[in-house]
């Protein structure tokens, strides 16, 4: 099927300072721009994002801050980005929840005002999610070659994840060969996160919030200026572990960064 545009459309993804949208600078930018008549128009460049990048960001796109030392900063790019995007449909890879929203924030502090008002959005993430199955049936006739008769029967899904597991240890060399080997690869931590729930992102070894008013604040400093947020958090549903870090923040323990060399990651 042929893509049936009215007007142009930029497909466009970003490299990124950190996860947390709020905290993020772009490092680097590629835009691709598809015409109606097909043709194409391409826009890449490094940016320099005027903060320091964390080793974990380089770590995933390969950026350190020497890189991007002379490079231009985003508002002496912002106008010919915005023009390139300008009267334009947007489409990327997690676009709506990760890309844009850095983008729209970089246009702000760049004095320019971008609304995607009027402009249509294709996630192209959203489109595997909802058309590529991730369940036991998927799974069992990607690894099995075999349809699951009876799926949601107990004991046949039971079965049926024995076969898929059994599949995956043949087909994978590097997966480990042992019980306690698979427990740590099945429940590797995200290592730019401080806990499971992702409540906490390691920015500059530091424990920041990932949600609610302080989201993007260090813990350290959200218990001196406001330790009630703290305790109200302690009344909520969050999980042991989240409360766990609360508990301690207060009780002056802070969360410590530990690199550890892991070979499966």
């Amino acid at each position: 099927m042929t893509l049936k545009l009215d007007r142009p459309i930029v497909f466009f993804d970003l490299e990124t300072t950190h996860l947390d949208v709020s905290l993020a600078r772009i490092v680097e930018i590629a835009l691709v721009k598809l015409f109606p008549d097909a043709t194409t128009e391409s826009f890449l460049t490094r940016i320099n994002p005027q903060i320091p990048i964390p080793a974990d960001a380089t770590q995933v796109h390969g950026i350190n801050n020497f890189d991007i030392m002379d490079k231009p900063i985003f508002k002496e790019l912002a106008i010919d980005i915005y023009t390139l995007i300008q009267d334009c449909d947007l489409a990327g890879y997690n676009l709506i929840s990760y890309d844009l929203p850095i983008l729209i924030n970089e246009f702000k502090r760049a004095g320019i005002d971008y609304s995607t008002e009027n402009v249509a959005l294709i996630d192209v993430m959203k489109i595997f999610k909802r058309k590529e199955r991730r369940d036991l049936t998927a799974a069992y006739r990607f690894y099995c070659q075999k349809e699951l008769e009876g799926a949601h029967s107990a004991l046949k899904d039971t079965l049926a994840t024995f076969d898929v597991f059994h599949a995956q240890l043949q087909r994978y060399d590097d997966l480990p060969e042992n019980v306690a080997g698979l427990h740590q690869y099945c429940n590797q931590r995200d290592k730019r996160y401080v806990d499971n729930d992702k409540k906490f992102i390691w920015t500059d070894n530091e424990a920041c919030f990932t949600f609610g008013k302080y989201k993007g604040q260090p813990l350290k400093k959200v218990v001196k200026t406001d330790a009630n947020y703290l305790t109200w958090i302690l009344q909520q549903d969050f999980s042991a572990e989240v409360t766990g870090i609360i508990r301690a923040a207060l009780n002056g323990k802070f969360p410590e960064r530990v690199e550890t060399n892991n070979s499966d990651e």
